[in-house]
């Protein structure tokens, strides 16, 4: 039997900036298992990814449907499994089973002033 090895992450082009809400989120099924891997979150400038797996039971997907990941008021991000409450900028869970715990962060750039890639 082999060892399965981990293929190393690469930079991955997911969208174009202008396909984001302004204030919102959106999910990203990258392998084609229908849920998402990650999911981008946009709130006044503010830019980031994270994987879509709840720190209190990884592995869970977050949102009830489809890019619902935000609260709202688009001021937290959502585990709909448990109810946790994560801040936009950092992932820090302020509310829930997990408070204290962080979601796995994404590095995101942005090619040619329009392009949105994920290092995954």
């Amino acid at each position: 039997m082999q060892a399965v090895t981990p293929k190393a992450p690469v930079w991955r082009r997911l969208c174009e900036l202008s396909e984001l809400p302004q204030t919102g989120a959106r999910g990203f099924d990258l392998l084609g298992r229908g849920t998402d891997d990650l999911f981008i979150v946009q709130r006044g400038g503010l830019l980031r990814a994270y994987r879509n797996s709840c720190p209190h039971w990884p592995g869970a997907s977050m949102p009830w449907r489809k890019h619902a990941y935000l609260d709202g008021a688009a001021e937290h991000i959502i585990c709909h499994g448990h109810g946790a409450r994560f801040r936009l900028d950092d992932g820090l869970c302020v509310l829930g089973p997990c408070q204290g715990q962080v979601l796995e962060a994404v590095p995101l750039r942005i090619d040619e002033g329009r392009y949105i890639s994920a290092f995954i």
